[in-house]
């Protein structure tokens, strides 16, 4: 899995890491120099800033100390995830949960239907019985059996009310859990709300604590998605990218789909140096992804906007600057940093 390293440039960092750590009693050595690290950064020392910035340094390690430490990590029998995390698994078997119970009541309805359509067939038979005294017999017989039918439909209209009041119950509780959604359903990373509630806290943090934040944004280039007429073609690109943005980021980072086949990423605790290399790298993979089209096989082409957070910009303002240049008719083939002063 390739890791996207943002943490500070290791030559401002001299004082803080001790590199070369090899042996198991310095452990407790490097996790106080992930403290120092916290603290030269000037974040705070909390526990989900501590595991970002314990993953990022351990990056610069021997890798016969890394092996170590992910043994340690893993004897430990971490069982408890993130609540997000754990939140996004249960909105999906919701999700599921709902479709099934769904089509579950529209079988129910396909048979309250053909029912009704087996009580008209009855009905056509007795008056076709009407005049014909030979089959009297047969048509009290028709006729005893359509009463039954009658009684039956009576009480299919019953249920039927109850099940339409159920629906209606559901349908309402989709659309709350639709409201509060924060996982798009389509390529399995999370939605345009999630990211621009992501993107706010963020902004709040860089004010309130004055570390580095960036973030980017990523389409599919006009061109070459004019190319692929089939939107079934379309879509199997933007799960592509989608899962291929979940493989090369970092925990901290969060992965959605902006709209439209826009992708965007939060890149916690990221310089301009650190989101630089992140757009680098996702172009290059996303380069050498081979997409067929018709008999033809081309390179994916795709558009990088990123910027770091501002403290001076609004969410509205951040947003907007940077899917202006993402959407307007660029040929430059590298992502583009916007940086403060090219405002």
């Amino acid at each position: 899995m390739i890791k996207i390293d943002s943490a500070p440039a290791p030559e401002n960092k001299m004082a803080i890491r001790r590199p070369g750590l090899k042996k198991k009693n310095d452990i407790n050595e490097f996790s106080e120099s992930v403290l120092r690290g916290l603290a030269a950064d000037n974040v705070p020392s909390i526990p989900s800033n501590y595991l970002i910035y314990f993953e990022k340094m351990l990056d610069d390690q021997p890798e016969e100390f890394k092996k170590h430490v992910g043994e340690a990590i893993q004897s430990q029998h971490e069982g408890v995830a993130k609540d997000i995390e754990s939140n996004f698994r249960i909105e999906k078997e919701v999700r599921q949960s709902l479709m099934q119970i769904k089509g579950m009541l529209q079988s129910i309805a396909l048979i309250y239907k053909n029912l009704n359509v087996m009580k008209g067939i009855m009905r056509r038979h007795v008056d076709s019985l009407d005049n014909n005294v030979n089959l009297l017999a047969v048509q009290n017989v028709l006729n005893g059996f359509n009463s039954d039918l009658s009684k039956l439909n009576n009480l299919m209209d019953k249920h039927i009310e109850v099940i339409k009041a159920n629906y209606e119950e559901i349908g309402k509780m989709f659309k709350v859990i639709e409201e509060r959604s924060i996982h798009d359903i389509a390529y399995d990373v999370y939605n345009k709300k999630f990211f621009i509630s992501t993107l706010q806290d963020e902004i709040d943090a860089v004010k309130r604590y004055g570390y580095n934040s960036s973030f980017l944004f990523l389409k599919v280039r006009d061109e070459f998605l004019g190319q692929v007429k089939s939107l079934k073609e379309q879509n199997n690109i933007f799960k592509t990218i989608a899962q291929l943005l979940l493989r090369t980021s970092r925990r901290s980072d969060i992965v959605a789909h902006y709209g439209d086949g826009c992708f965007a990423m939060v890149m916690k605790y990221t310089d301009e140096n650190g989101a630089k290399l992140a757009c680098s790298r996702i172009a290059s993979m996303l380069s050498n992804v081979p997409c067929r089209l018709g008999d033809s096989e081309y390179k994916l082409d795709v558009q990088i906007v990123a910027s770091l957070l501002s403290k001076n910009k609004t969410i509205e303002e951040t947003v907007s600057r940077a899917l202006d240049k993402l959407y307007e008719n660029s040929t430059d083939e590298q992502p583009v940093f916007l940086t403060n002063e090219s405002e």
